[in-house]
């Protein structure tokens, strides 16, 4: 455990040292939580409240993912491509560890963004109405729980496909990972456009898909092979 925390430091360390990603993110943060604005405005007041709990669980959860997406590039796809993954396979760490210490050092960053993006949302949208909003207390499990475990999730997927494939597979799937994810952000609000209210069912079943995923990805790191990454190193 304290092999796979000590690379996860490494990793972390890594991306908040990089400005040019921390400023992306906060950037979009920003961006996407001001968008948010003129759903909670323009919605009845008795509807206010689901409105903004309904942005809480779609959004961040969306930008969080989409940070971890950003994020892995740097620690997974970049390390490959400039030959620094040898390093690491060189010493007593095995794949598992290396792999499970560069998930959690995504996941923490991408993490962070996400609470970032609940405290932006909920001052903006505290600004545009005339009641208290506040995540209920289920959107609080699902900030809480579900986000961090989907970005842990989703960013061991990206890892595995980086160290399985080669590097043109890796860039054509990130292509198109990239446009599905940023083409949900952009569509945020016409997707919470409806009446959709967050049940605790809603919030458990995607806990349960989140930590599922998490073990089948756990599970297929056994496949890899030192062999396999270095032959697709450039």
């Amino acid at each position: 455990m304290n092999k796979i925390f000590t690379v996860a430091r490494k990793e972390t360390k890594g991306i908040v040292k990089t400005k040019s990603q921390m400023l992306v993110g906060i950037f979009f943060a920003l961006w996407f939580s001001v968008m948010t604005a003129p759903v909670v405005k323009t919605v009845e007041e008795s509807a206010v409240f689901d409105q903004f709990n309904n942005l809480l669980f779609y959004f961040v959860l969306m930008l969080g993912i989409f940070m971890g997406y950003l994020f892995s590039g740097r620690v997974f796809f970049n390390e490959k491509r400039e030959g620094i993954i040898e390093t690491l396979l060189c010493t007593p760490l095995s794949l598992r560890q290396i792999w499970s210490g560069k998930v959690v050092g995504v996941t923490i960053p991408a993490y962070l963004i996400s609470l970032l993006t609940v405290a932006l949302i909920t001052i903006i949208a505290n600004i545009f109405s005339t009641s208290m909003l506040l995540p209920s207390p289920a959107i609080a499990l699902h900030i809480f729980l579900v986000v961090p475990a989907f970005i842990a999730a989703a960013v061991g997927l990206l890892g595995f496909g980086h160290s399985l494939l080669g590097m043109r597979e890796n860039q054509i799937i990130n292509l198109l990972i990239f446009g599905a994810l940023f083409g949900a952000l952009a569509f945020t609000k016409n997707i919470m456009a409806g009446s959709f209210v967050v049940s605790w069912m809603a919030v458990g079943v995607l806990l349960l898909i989140a930590v599922l995923l998490l073990a089948l990805i756990s599970y297929l790191t056994r496949y890899l092979s030192k062999e396999r990454i270095v032959t697709t190193i450039p």
